[in-house]
């Protein structure tokens, strides 16, 4: 706790640095990201252009990205043990533009590898949601391979081992939120998202900028406990680990708002999981399906016509499964995220989240109450490559168990673009 206070009011000292750097001159390069160019203070990415290696790369086509993300929990009331956390989350990615680098028309191929350690905090207050979406089994891997390219001008399509919370059930509002359950409603049933995305098809028809209907088809090897994300595409194919697909369809709408109205977007999706699974109550069933949808809004812009990001955004999410089968059968996500709430820290974020996660209602499930997670956080832009983020997060009934004291929870992520 006391290292919470302590980085927290060292964030609160350090002057405004994270603003946009102020243009160049017309007609001059803007100054590189590089010692004797601009302060790191203004570096968009911790490492910099590299002396300008990275910059000849990106112009071929080939764009380096990754991060560091740590998470330190520290649980201050509940029946779990009273003790810190440390987790982490080192990743690694490399785009190829192929239209670049080969002459392939809007295609791209992508790699991305992670490597995630520490104790997860969850494992200490036993809610159900989920403290922190960076948590899991220590693992280091190749997580992401895959290619995507356009057939015509509205069909695209993406083949290979993809997360499916990157192109399903997300909403772009509310990414600041540290509790998993505001990424993804908890009611979708072994969907391959982090730690483990999954070989895939998916095929997307965009007719305009407007709207999308999208679907795809997921190795649904996870159900049977499967660690997709590990592996290459060998159970997608059928294998002794599983034979299972985990089906999902989204169909979107965005619009651009206007004045200090800002954008917006809506989505309805359904998954179908072909796994056979086994109920609360001990029988089987063979495959089971769900829903979701979300809306967000940026409902203000502070700075309407220079449209520099700062105002108030909300989003609401929901999920409904089959609670005979899914531990969860409903979720409501509420957030709202509001940049630049204090008057010279432009780039910070304030975030108040709600997450509800109504529980199985079945006798065998053990879950006679529900989850509610109330999230708090203050987001420190100590440059446009580094943050600082402390928060609170209180908890009812935490792993719906209606004898369990209420938890509240300290958390401080600090996460490094580089």
């Amino acid at each position: 706790m006391l290292r919470i206070v302590v980085l927290s009011s060292f964030a609160l000292a350090i002057p405004a640095m994270a603003q946009d750097a102020a243009a160049p001159p017309s007609g001059q390069a803007p100054p590189r990201e590089w010692i004797g160019g601009l302060p790191f203070a203004e570096w968009t990415r911790a490492t910099g252009d590299w002396a300008g290696l990275r910059t000849t790369l990106e112009d071929a086509g080939i764009e380096f990205g990754g991060g560091y993300t740590v998470d330190l929990a520290a649980p201050w009331s509940g029946d779990g043990r009273r003790r810190s956390s440390v987790s982490t989350l080192f990743d690694v990615n490399l785009a190829f533009d192929l239209e670049t680098l080969l002459g392939l028309p809007r295609t791209l191929a992508y790699v991305d590898a992670y490597q995630i350690e520490g104790r997860d905090p969850t494992d200490d207050v036993a809610d159900f949601g989920g403290l922190s979406n960076i948590q899991g089994d220590d693992v280091a891997q190749i997580a992401e391979v895959w290619g995507e390219t356009w057939l015509g001008d509205v069909v695209r399509v993406k083949v290979g081992k993809v997360d499916f919370n990157s192109e399903f059930a997300f909403h772009e509002i509310g990414g600041e939120f540290v509790n998993s359950t505001g990424a993804v409603p908890p009611t979708i049933v072994g969907y391959p998202t982090y730690p483990n995305p999954a070989m895939s098809v998916n095929v997307f028809y965009v007719p305009n900028e407007s709207w999308y209907v999208g679907a795809a088809c997921y190795d649904g090897a996870a159900a049977y406990g499967v660690p997709t994300g590990s592996r290459g595409p060998k159970s997608f194919f059928s294998d002794d680990d599983g034979d299972a697909y985990f089906l999902c369809a989204e169909c979107g709408h965005a619009w651009a708002g206007g004045d200090s109205w800002g954008s917006g977007r809506v989505v309805l999706g359904g998954f179908h999981h072909t796994a056979d699974f086994t109920t609360f109550a001990g029988d089987t069933k063979g495959g089971t399906s769900g829903l979701w949808g979300s809306l967000e809004q940026r409902v203000w812009r502070e700075n309407a016509q220079d449209d520099d990001g700062q105002g108030l955004g909300a989003f609401v999410a929901f999920g409904v499964a089959d609670d005979a089968v899914s531990a969860c059968g409903a979720a409501i996500s509420l957030g709202v995220e509001w940049t630049g709430a204090v008057p010279g820290r432009d780039a910070d974020m304030l975030g108040l989240g709600l997450f509800l996660c109504d529980l199985s209602d079945d006798a065998n499930a053990g879950t006679p109450d529900d989850e509610i997670a109330y999230e708090l956080l203050y987001k420190f832009a100590l440059t446009p490559a580094v943050s600082l983020k402390p928060e609170m997060q209180y908890i009812t009934s935490p792993g719906g168990d209606d004898t369990a004291d209420d938890l509240l929870v300290g958390l401080l992520r600090l996460e490094i673009l580089f």
